[in-house]
Order: structure tokens, then C-alpha cells, then sequence
């Protein structure tokens, strides 16, 4: 008999988190996965099981994301062990849930302005973490494990070889994100805005966003201003001032053009431009 748990253990010994990730997976396993699958002998998993088990998910009143993320997780720790030899079956059908959950909302330069204001009266680490992540497009987790390492002195930008997508990535800092590394590069911390790792956004930021009512009367997530509405803004402050899209998506460190095209409504004018260019 083959358990849940030791599937868990072997993936968890097997495979290489990054910190502020791990803790996210943990907690999913603890409270959506653990419970519904202690007893089951995973030798003989099949596809009706998990037809099963996302229909237990559904009656919870999960989120479809978050229904979504807890099928996923199984699924990779199942594949895992089965890669592995672990398991000796075939990986079941894993049918998801279909999910729209982009994110639309960017904010207006009076919102940051209001929000940054905010968080400079609440918390300067805070204000300056949103301040950079404004300047940088960077997303959290990429500015909470960001290191002294990281930084380019001679191209005078941010190089990240562990993304999301797995591809290196060259950000330029402007004046503002340059100011922002120098006052905590000069820290000499182990991160370069902590000394140990930050694993979640802080309740500072979230309750400064509530206190500022920039989600009142907003009932979709996907309207409601969190920390990634920052890198949103990026690209959509980027978009509106005549930043091409493939310069945008290299910039976000988009693998796809695809995702990258959700701003194009933002620049009606370019298409005018380019169609125009053809009377010269």
C-alpha cells in the first residue's frame, strides 16, 4: 500500500522549492489534500477517483483557481512518483477546471500615489518594496528572494535566472528602482530587503490597501488592487505611454505574446500610428 503521505514526503525530498512558494504547497496539502486522501491506497488510483475528488472540492465552495491549484499539486506529486518509480500505474486523467483569472485592474497615478502615501506613513520597508515593484514589474516573489547577486552594477539592472518561466531575465532600473537598491544594497543583507526570507506579502500591505478603500465596492477578485495589481500597473503605464508590446512581455518576462496582449487595448493610438505610416 502506497499512502498519500509517503507520495507527499518522496515529493517534497525529491524536488526543490523556492522559499516562498513551499509554504503555499504545505498548506494546500494540509488542508484540501491530506484529509480526503489518508486512507486511500494510491496502487490503485484511477480516473473516477478523481472525478471524485474534484467534485469533493466543488462541494467546499473553492474557487475554481483554488480547486484548479489543489488537482495540480496532486497531480504533480502522483507524476512525480510515478517518474520516480514510486508508483507503478498510469497517471489518471486530471480533468481542471476551466478559469478566467486575469487579473484587469491596474492603478491610476492618483492610486499609487494615494496607496504609496499611505505606506510611507505605515511602513517604509513596504513603501519601498511597492515603489520598486511600480518601477520593476517584478513579481513577489521575485522581489522577496531577490539577492545582492542579483544586481548588475554595469548594466545597472536586475538579472533573474530563476523565474517562473525558467528563462534568464535582464530588467533595467530606472532612477527610482536605482535609488531603491542602493539603500538597502548598502544594508548588506543576505536578500536584499531582508535578512532572512519573505515568504508572503504582509498584512501591512494589505490592510493599507483596504484603509485606502481602493477595493470598495468591488466585488470581483479579479478588480480588487493586490500586490500583483503593482506589476500590472507596469505594464499598463508602459503600454499607455507608446511602450511596444513585445517590449512590455520581454520586460514582464512573458514566454508567450498571448499574455502580453491582455494591454492592447490600452493603445488604440499605435494601430492608427502604424496604419499611417503607410501614406509617407
Amino acid at each position: 500500500m502506497i499512502t498519500i503521505n509517503e507520495i507527499w514526503e518522496f515529493y517534497l525530498s525529491t524536488k526543490e522549492f523556492k522559499p516562498n512558494s513551499i509554504k503555499k504547497e504545505i498548506q494546500r496539502y494540509n488542508r484540501h489534500i491530506y484529509p480526503y486522501w489518508c486512507n486511500k491506497d494510491f496502487n490503485t488510483l484511477c480516473s473516477r477517483d478523481i472525478i471524485l475528488y474534484r467534485q469533493h472540492l466543488a462541494k467546499k465552495n473553492l474557487s475554481q483557481q483554488s480547486v484548479k491549484h489543489c488537482m495540480s499539486l496532486l497531480r504533480r506529486a502522483v507524476n512525480r512518483a510515478i517518474k520516480l518509480d514510486l508508483l507503478s500505474i498510469q497517471l489518471p486523467y486530471f480533468e481542471m477546471p476551466v478559469t478566467n483569472n486575469a487579473r484587469i485592474r491596474f492603478l491610476s497615478q492618483h492610486e499609487a500615489n494615494l496607496l504609496l502615501d499611505a505606506l510611507h506613513k505605515k511602513n517604509e520597508l513596504w513603501h519601498d518594496i511597492a515603489l520598486f515593484a511600480l518601477h520593476t514589474g517584478m513579481r513577489a516573489g521575485e522581489i522577496f528572494s531577490l539577492q545582492p547577486a542579483n544586481i548588475d552594477w554595469v548594466q545597472n539592472a536586475v538579472v533573474l535566472f530563476e523565474t517562473k518561466n525558467n528563462i534568464t531575465r535582464i530588467i533595467p532600473l530606472n532612477d527610482i528602482a536605482s535609488s531603491i537598491v542602493i539603500k538597502y544594497y548598502k544594508k548588506k543583507m543576505q536578500y536584499l530587503f531582508s535578512e532572512t526570507p519573505i515568504l508572503q506579502v504582509s498584512k501591512i500591505f494589505r490592510e493599507t490597501v483596504k484603509n485606502t478603500r481602493l477595493n470598495q465596492n468591488i466585488s470581483d477578485r479579479r478588480n480588487k488592487v493586490v500586490f500583483h495589481t503593482l506589476r500590472h500597473t507596469f505594464a499598463s503605464w508602459l503600454v499607455q505611454n507608446g511602450v511596444s508590446l513585445p517590449v512590455v512581455g520581454n520586460l514582464l518576462g512573458h514566454k508567450d505574446l498571448k499574455m502580453t496582449m491582455r494591454y492592447a487595448h490600452l493603445a488604440p493610438d499605435q494601430n492608427r500610428y502604424a496604419v499611417m505610416l503607410l501614406q509617407q
